[in-house]
């Protein structure tokens, strides 16, 4: 079972080795909240997992702790374990929840150090679960697709975690200026509409009266005239008047003429 919209190998790796997915769709009219009585009816007799992101990609959405134990509460009682993807944990606006491993042994925990950390190219990441059996099997797994990391990768990856706080006022002081224009932004951008996130560094805000507006052209403007990338909705199996926007990569000055492009592509992408 798999929350939907999704960063998308969420999705694809289920289907990558078959198996039969249930979604539950979020909406956007519903803050991008899952419907916890939902998820319950939903778990059918061969459902293994719920896989959910936390704070939630591509909208940014953060469950509240009442919804997180809800949904872990079901995976107790179903026999069943929910799978969550913590990359953007550490990026909570308020202080971030507990580690969902942390909370039951049908909860496994997931992250890396690509998204809050800013080290994708290093390639490292973890997964947390109280369940000994599991764990053995996942060792067992891991050493089928490769035996060791890269030593230098570790390494790297080690030093800068010893000097994780001295790195995370700096990142997180980027991120907010970025956000502070972003939010103002948005708020004077008529043709957009969004839920504000709660957390990570992505957003999914959507074109209103989408059909008064090309999103074909919309995209082919932005990219080639723009030189600017936002991610389109069917990405993350929506439709493309939804569009996922990233606001920590880029420098504020890069993010500033990105935004300005988008409003522009707007301006332009009209149908003839």
């Amino acid at each position: 079972m798999v929350v939907r919209p999704n960063y998308a190998t969420n999705i694809e790796t289920a289907r990558a080795i078959g198996c039969a997915i249930t979604y539950i769709d979020l909406e956007f009219e519903k803050g991008w909240q899952p419907d916890i009585t939902g998820i319950e009816k939903a778990i059918q007799s061969n459902t293994k997992y719920i896989s959910i992101t936390h704070p939630h990609n591509p909208t940014g959405i953060v469950l509240s702790r009442d919804s997180l134990d809800a949904i872990i509460r079901i995976a107790e009682q179903k026999n069943i374990h929910v799978l969550v993807d913590e990359t953007y944990r550490d990026l909570c606006f308020n202080v971030p929840y507990p580690l969902a491993a942390s909370l039951s042994r049908n909860a496994i925990s997931v992250s890396s150090v690509s998204k809050a950390y800013g080290l994708p190219g290093l390639r490292l990441g973890w997964l947390v679960t109280r369940d000994e059996k599991l764990m053995e099997i996942f060792l067992a797994a891991k050493e089928q697709i490769f035996i060791t990391n890269s030593v230098l990768d570790e390494e790297v990856t080690f030093q800068f975690l010893k000097e994780k706080e001295s790195h995370w006022k700096m990142i997180k002081q980027h991120i907010g200026v970025n956000y502070s224009i972003l939010e103002k932004w948005i708020a004077n951008e008529y043709r957009l509409e969004w839920v504000k996130p709660g957390g990570g560094v992505v957003c999914f805000p959507r074109i209103k009266n989408a059909d008064r507006f090309s999103t074909q052209k919309f995209y082919d403007l932005l990219l080639n005239k723009y030189g600017t990338l936002a991610g389109p909705g069917h990405w993350f199996e929506m439709p493309d008047h939804y569009m996922r926007i990233g606001y920590a990569w880029p420098k504020t000055d890069e993010l500033v003429k990105g935004l300005e492009g988008i409003s522009k592509a707007l301006d332009e992408s009209r149908p003839e």
